[in-house]
């Protein structure tokens, strides 16, 4: 499927960077549309020049999708968001945007691969998961050409998740355990992911039209995951158990700032687990080689945050 014309959107992201310099990398010709130019140009240095095409892209002119899926042979949608925003609703971006690309890829013929989130779920008070719900449904129903990939917690060098809690970690005299640290993760690595997408994407036909999730090898609690930030800083545990009530008026304090470190919405996400436990054998299987070590990687990128003496 070398030099096809791939359709990538969420290149910027965190997932979007390790994936497009594999395309890139392997001879793909990508189209990326996005909101601000100027953030392509890591992806740009790992391509050769004419090998990335840039675009400017308004996710509310939906309108302007049916004329990129046309001019590309595969779409891939990673976008996806953590909070809302004024002109940015997890309908928009979960929803109505995979709804036109899963109606555009089918009217035009095109594969379509749309990355969602594990857990999504109608049974919840999480619009976040019901969104990506939504998104998963209407493509399963009206689309006969496609692969949805259901990520767990991802992690990697330039992840929001644990950097944030080492950065954390290393200021604070604690860190918040909400719902006691019981809700369950099964991370996989942003570079495992990025292969396993690479590899579905070449091995299209064999896995069209499934529904798969993306998972490590290892099931942790919110507590343990926490628990390895601190030895990995060579810190004592220091937790502070966050009574429901004040997770939540913290949530809906912290979601009026542009960009929240924490809302509600997350809060109500926490109440789920994000695992698949057994999946991991066909994630395996797919990426043809062993699944990272969350432990070993993480601790290596953990470092910076360890008080120099």
């Amino acid at each position: 499927m070398k030099n096809k014309n791939i359709l990538v959107f969420g290149s910027t992201g965190f997932i979007g960077r390790s994936l497009s310099k594999r395309l890139l990398q392997s001879g793909f010709k990508l189209i990326c549309p996005v909101r601000n130019a100027s953030r392509i140009k890591r992806n740009i240095l790992s391509g050769d020049i004419g090998q990335i095409e840039v675009i400017e892209f308004d996710i509310n002119n939906l309108n302007q999708i049916e004329n990129l899926v046309k001019n590309s042979d595969v779409v891939i949608n990673l976008v996806g968001i953590l909070y809302e925003k004024i002109n940015l609703s997890f309908e928009l971006v979960h929803y109505l945007l995979p709804k036109k690309l899963a109606n555009y890829c089918e009217l035009n013929k095109k594969p379509f691969i749309h990355v969602s989130s594990l857990g999504s779920t109608y049974k919840t008070k999480s619009n976040y998961l019901i969104s990506k719900k939504m998104g998963e449904e209407f493509i399963e129903n009206n689309n006969t050409n496609h692969i949805i990939i259901r990520p767990s917690t991802v992690y990697g060098e330039e992840d929001n998740f644990i950097n944030l809690f080492g950065k954390m970690a290393k200021i604070l005299p604690f860190l918040p355990l909400i719902k006691n640290g019981t809700t369950k993760f099964q991370p996989i690595y942003v570079n495992d992911l990025s292969l396993f997408i690479f590899n579905l994407l070449n091995n299209f036909d064999k896995y069209k039209n499934s529904n798969l999730a993306a998972v490590g090898d290892e099931i942790f609690t919110f507590k343990e995951i926490l628990s390895h930030i601190f030895s990995s800083l060579k810190k004592k545990e220091r937790f502070f158990y966050m009574p429901s009530f004040l997770a939540i008026l913290q949530g809906k304090v912290l979601e009026k700032f542009p960009k929240p470190l924490f809302t509600y919405d997350q809060y109500v996400t926490l109440s789920h687990d994000s695992i698949s436990d057994g999946a991991q054998k066909l994630v395996t299987e797919i990426l043809n080689q062993d699944l990272s070590n969350m432990k070993i990687i993480t601790s290596e990128y953990l470092k910076k945050f360890i008080d120099k003496v």
